[in-house]
């Protein structure tokens, strides 16, 4: 029996698995912005950097996908970047326990 692409060893994963991960990004930037408007705490935003970076080396994404990749780095960019008084600089914040509700 032959394999699948996605089942060989070093292989990408279908593009179309990984609407389902971008979503779940932008849902969670979403909150991430909500939590930012709220409150001076210093968001992981490193966090979700990571989890797009690990989008783009496993999935084989088309134009459309990496297009929505680069505006949610942009887009994470503008949050960590956002207005802030300096106090919660350099902490972290626990961003899996709600990122698992998202």
């Amino acid at each position: 029996m032959k394999k699948k692409n996605s089942e060989t060893k070093g292989s990408l994963l279908p593009s179309a698995m990984a609407d389902v991960e971008l979503q779940h990004i932008e849902r969670a930037l979403a909150q991430l912005r909500t939590m930012h408007n709220q409150s001076s705490g210093t968001l992981n935003v490193e966090y979700w950097r990571e989890r797009l970076t690990a989008v783009v080396k496993g999935y084989a994404l088309v134009p459309a996908q990496k297009q929505r990749v680069e505006a949610l780095r942009i887009a994470l960019d503008a949050v960590d970047a956002g207005p802030r008084d300096g106090s919660g600089r350099g902490r972290r914040s626990t961003n899996r326990l709600w990122a698992k509700a998202a």
